[in-house]
């Protein structure tokens, strides 16, 4: 688990994972005395670049901090007793956060640790980060939006997706390429390029034509608040304009800023009587103003697929109510 979700939140080369330390893992705090929570990520693809020569400090949530400490103590307990041997401090510091145990069953002192660790030897290689993006993509069962099979999954794809969504968020090359580690943009143009809100804007039609196809909404349509999970929470409803459209099923901390994102969110229950033509309308409208502001075909497409979300429930309730008319 630590290893997909350190995958997925840094879109980091599956060789810089490989190459985490457990004193990678740290903890700071600001100037306001707030505190901060980073990853110290060893650079990989540049030139001239030695084995953990050089780093670049990566922010973390307090969560992904607090599973790879977890992960952290794990890697301790595992090699231990894999060697038989207890190690100092220092030396558990060093160890690799993601090692390779048939390695370190072949350790036999801890002299030998520390000869190993200066070099790769007592790491997982690269390849097996990617082997295990797609393991957990296939226990998991997640399904391609486009093809309907299981997703081929691999490291890269979370990479390519991390510089894809920037790109979608407005973010230049410069943003993009320090994002990605780059070190310079000469490769990050192809993320704002390619992405395919730089295709003609959908309207209302086509929004509903291609909802069916998207599935971006990836909840669950309830006939009303009492049938919900929740339901009986009145904190768990959520408005749109004052009007209740669903209820989130999450029982844990959500900071979405409702309720645009809740209808791409596997918790959100939309109601079957819920006014959800009229976030659809506001969706639409908000998109137009923003391509009439700016101009910028990248900006307005930035809730293209919470519009297709909308759309699908949209669509969802219709078919629902009339299978309920004629039951």
């Amino acid at each position: 688990m630590a290893l997909g979700l350190v995958l997925s939140n840094t879109g980091r080369r599956p060789i810089q994972l490989s190459h985490l330390r457990l004193k990678d893992i740290l903890k700071g705090s600001n100037k306001r005395g707030e505190f901060i929570y980073l990853l110290n990520m060893p650079w990989a693809k540049q030139r001239a670049t030695a084995f953990r020569g050089q780093f670049k400090q990566f922010a973390i949530t307090q969560e992904l901090w607090a599973i790879l400490n977890a992960q952290a103590e794990h890697v301790v307990r595992s090699v231990e007793n894999v060697v038989g041997f207890g190690l100092q401090e220092i030396d558990r510091l060093e160890l690799p956060l993601f090692p390779d145990l048939n390695e370190f069953s072949k350790i036999k002192s801890p002299q030998q640790v520390r000869d190993s660790l200066k070099s790769d030897q007592l790491h997982i290689p690269a390849s097996t980060v990617s082997e295990t993006c797609k393991r957990i993509a296939d226990e998991a069962g997640i399904h391609s939006e486009r093809t309907g099979q299981l997703l081929n999954a691999s490291a890269n794809r979370f990479r390519y997706t991390t510089g894809t969504r920037a790109a979608r968020e407005g973010f230049g090359e410069m943003v993009i390429a320090e994002l990605l580690d780059h070190s310079d943009t000469q490769n990050a143009g192809v993320y704002i390029k390619n992405i395919p809100e730089h295709v003609e804007k959908l309207d209302q039609a086509i929004g509903h034509y291609l909802a069916p196809y998207a599935q971006a909404f990836a909840g669950v349509l309830v006939r009303s608040e009492s049938d919900a999970k929740r339901g009986d929470d009145l904190n768990s409803r959520i408005k749109a304009n004052g009007e209740g459209i669903g209820t989130c099923g999450n029982y844990g901390f959500c900071g979405a800023n409702v309720p645009i994102p809740c209808y791409t969110c596997i918790h959100f229950q939309p109601w079957l009587d819920g006014p959800h033509e009229i976030v659809y309308k506001e969706l639409i409208a908000e998109r137009e103003r923003l391509l009439e502001l700016t101009g910028d075909k990248q900006i307005a497409a930035i809730n293209d697929r919470s519009i297709l979300a909308v759309a699908d429930v949209i669509q969802r309730c219709a078919i629902r109510r009339g299978e309920l008319a004629n039951g």
